[in-house]
């Protein structure tokens, strides 16, 4: 009996003992600080984006379009219970902002505008949308470009990129009449690393949009973002075409270059001229974002570890396409940087202003 009591009481003072280090494996990193939660405030029509985190928009109707639109004195019961479940949604989120900005309060017009993001090379990115209050009857419209879009014209373009067009835009709007209802979260994820969130909001709207980062193995397809960097391009083997575009005048040269089959890289020189080549190194540069129509200043294919000449592209958009048939390992690594009054004496291409 003096035994079965000694164990009894040896097993409520362990258990005693055990329960601090119990307790503490739940506590997930006790002594690290919490992770930074970056929320912005969309202010401009054309917000560009490289910070993970919400992106915020609030339009409120003015004083007197509210007092005279019949959306601001007589709202259908049903609509007017949607926007306080969305509103209680992200009732935390729109406050916080407001206190800062007091809200976004634009005119009433069809002007659409944009989210533009754009990561590290070897990057993705990914959109949920967390909230959004865009009426279909009013107007409004949303939608999602796998890739950015200026003035009518994509990046990739549309013959470069895996996909059709019709796959990589989606446009969605708040439908008030449906029922029953459905779910406003919806999420998207790029193929590069360069994603558009497209909005039209004639009236009041907002929407929360949450962006992340992820990173891929293979990238082809990127939106340069750095003044100055190197940049390695590679087809893996792959029939596709990859392209590298800057948004700015830059100089371009190559760091090393391995494009072609064994005879054309066995020559002694970098071929420059390799237009009748199916795989090749298009460099150029463009008044749009569309790589396909570029003005060209060279076509490169060959070997070599030697850096090459650089190149001054005085273009709006400067360009470099890897064009791979899939039957090369096919790659290149690129010196990109901004151009200025100093490199007119390397201009190979000044487009028409």
């Amino acid at each position: 009996m003096k035994l079965v009591v000694y164990l009894y009481l040896s097993m409520i003072v362990l258990g005693v003992q055990a329960w601090p280090t119990v307790k503490r494996s739940f506590e997930l990193y006790p002594n690290n600080p919490a992770m930074p939660y970056n929320v912005h405030t969309i202010s401009d029509c054309m917000h560009v984006a490289s910070e993970a985190g919400d992106y915020i928009f609030k339009k409120l109707t003015p004083p007197a379009a509210a007092a005279s639109s019949p959306l601001g004195t007589a709202l259908n019961r049903e609509a007017a219970l949607l926007e306080l479940e969305a509103a209680a949604v992200v009732a935390g989120e729109l406050e916080a902002v407001a206190g800062v900005a007091g809200g976004v309060v634009a005119p009433t017009s069809a002007e659409v505008c944009g989210l533009y993001v754009i990561g590290e090379p070897d990057t993705i990115v990914e959109i949920t949308m967390k909230h959004y209050d865009v009426n279909c009857e009013t107007g409004g419209l949303m939608a999602f470009v796998d890739g950015w879009e200026l003035n009518g014209e994509y990046f990739p373009g549309i013959k470069d990129h895996h996909r059709a067009l019709d796959e990589r835009v989606y446009e969605f709007c708040n439908n008030y009449k449906q029922w029953p209802r459905i779910s406003n979260k919806k999420f998207f994820r790029s193929s590069q690393n360069a994603a558009l969130l497209q909005y039209r909001i004639p009236a009041r709207g907002s929407f929360v949009a949450n962006v992340r980062f992820h990173k891929i193995t293979q990238p082809c397809n990127i939106l340069v973002q750095d003044t100055a960097a190197v940049y390695k391009m590679a087809n893996f083997g792959q029939a596709r075409n990859c392209t590298l575009s800057a948004l700015f005048p830059a100089v371009v040269s190559l760091a090393n270059l391995r494009i072609g089959g064994k005879s054309v890289r066995a020559q002694q020189k970098v071929n420059y001229d390799c237009n009748m080549f199916p795989d090749r190194l298009e460099i150029g540069g463009s008044a749009g974002i569309d790589a396909f129509g570029m003005e060209q200043s060279s076509s490169v294919c060959g070997s070599t570890n030697e850096p090459g000449p650089e190149q001054a592209i005085f273009c709006g958009v400067t360009s470099v396409r890897l064009v791979s048939t899939g039957r090369y390992q096919n790659q290149a690594a690129v010196v990109v940087r901004k151009a200025d009054e100093h490199d007119i004496d390397v201009a190979t291409l000044m487009c028409a202003l």
